[in-house]
């Protein structure tokens, strides 16, 4: 490629009033340039935009240390998640407690994990045979908040689940409103500030109450550190809680949209459960054999990424596909417009599950980091093999008990906010599997 000048320069207005209207629209078309980069000034500082998924391997594991988490975007975040390794910048504190948190997703936590998700799931699959429609994304969002309970936590939150729900959606939102217009200030009293702040005063006295009373080796783990304070452990935790709880229930309900909609890959589906578990219910040691219900997770994640925008901070000159990054830059992407990628991708836009064990899926640009929907390099989701359990036992014990088909002109549209989730229910009739 050519030098810094062929970078395709976008006005700042014009920036912010595509983010406004369409942000998913806004790098879709980044990643139709020549080069697949463009720039604009944001936030005081060069903001460049990067769409091809060698461009964020660079970034992420290749070239991770020049590259900080010190950006908008998990700044604006730190008032609700405080400076937990969701949204820490890095450095030395970070990599401590790091360590303190990892041990905790080792293979015996895994396998509990694993044993709650089975009895949740028995409890939803039971209820769904007996059901005529459910909205999935609600259905899901409860499910994914039950497991986050149990397994962070050690208990149910029967009382105040759908409250910390609509909560979360509230700071999800507000968040994502305020990158887009990021005017007034969040401590200006307004009264959807003032909502706002309500909220994470909520959510966080939960998770506050919660961590006093650790039943779980994570938490204790954590507390048992003397050099975290008790407000540290909250933010580590209510991380780990929204991630877990948000990212998964997302995830799932794309996984019954995209099902419901192609009858051809639910038979595939149904026929490969049938095959490998017969009459049984799934358990987490079938996983091995189930490979085509792992396709049609990947592909779920592939086409509707939670986490669908993502930024950092350059720390000194780089250069990424040929052109420089200026220290202090920063480096946007989405993995919404990566993950459709023409140049990694056949068919890009289209449900196709088996792409990922046919060869005729991918285009040549492809490489196994073309789909990172935890992450990559150091800062890699600790929980990732947790919650790919748990998405494909959910598909799998479901599927066993019911198969939808969504109601006439029930397409469901994605909206950006701090995660990707359907713009509205996801309606599913049911009928007995």
């Amino acid at each position: 490629m050519g030098g810094y000048q062929d970078v395709q320069r976008l006005a700042p207005m014009a920036v912010l009033g595509a983010f406004r209207r369409d942000p998913l629209e806004l790098f879709a078309d980044v990643a139709r340039a020549p080069a697949g980069i463009a720039e604009t000034s944001a936030f005081g500082r060069r903001m460049v935009f990067i769409t091809h998924p060698d461009h964020v391997v660079h970034v992420l594991r290749d070239n991770h240390r020049n590259y900080t988490k010190d950006a908008p975007v998990y700044r604006v975040a730190r008032p609700f998640l405080g400076d937990g390794l969701t949204v820490s910048p890095g450095g030395e504190e970070w990599l401590r407690r790091r360590r303190l948190v990892q041990p905790a997703f080792g293979r015996s936590t895994v396998e509990d994990a694993a044993r709650v998700t089975e009895e949740c799931l028995a409890e939803v699959a039971g209820r769904w045979a007996t059901t005529d429609t459910v909205d999935a994304s609600a259905e899901m969002s409860a499910l994914s908040m039950r497991f986050a309970c149990r397994i962070l936590f050690g208990t149910e939150l029967t009382a105040e689940a759908a409250a910390l729900v609509e909560d979360l959606r509230l700071i999800c939102d507000h968040v994502a409103n305020f990158l887009a217009r990021p005017f007034p200030p969040l401590a200006v009293p307004t009264p959807a500030n003032l909502r706002f702040r309500a909220a994470m005063r909520r959510v966080r006295a939960t998770v506050a109450e919660l961590v006093a009373d650790p039943r779980t080796e994570l938490i204790s783990r954590l507390t048992a550190d003397g050099g975290s304070t008790r407000e540290q452990v909250t933010d580590e935790v209510l991380g780990l809680f929204f991630a877990g709880h948000e990212t998964l229930g997302h995830t799932l309900a794309w996984c019954w949209q995209l099902l419901a909609g192609h009858p051809a890959a639910a038979a595939r589906l149904h026929a490969e459960l049938d095959d490998v578990l017969g009459d049984r219910r799934p358990a987490s040691a079938d996983l091995p054999r189930l490979v085509y219900t792992r396709q049609v997770v990947d592909e779920a994640m592939r086409l509707y990424p939670v986490v669908w925008i993502m930024m950092r901070r350059a720390v000194g000159d780089d250069t990424i596909g040929g052109h420089r990054i200026g220290a202090g830059s920063l480096v946007t992407w989405s993995p919404y417009a990566g993950n459709r990628h023409p140049d990694v991708w056949q068919r890009p836009d289209d449900f196709w599950p088996e792409r990922f064990a046919d060869e005729a899926g991918r285009g040549a640009a492809y490489h196994r980091n073309s789909v990172v929907p935890f992450g990559l390099g150091p800062r890699a989701c600790p929980g990732s093999n947790l919650a790919t359990i748990q998405a494909c036992l959910t598909v799998a014990t479901l599927a066993r008990h019911v198969r939808g088909t969504p109601p006439p002109g029930a397409a469901v549209a994605p909206v950006p906010s701090i995660t990707l989730r359907p713009a509205g229910p996801v309606p599913l009739h049911l009928a007995g599997g």
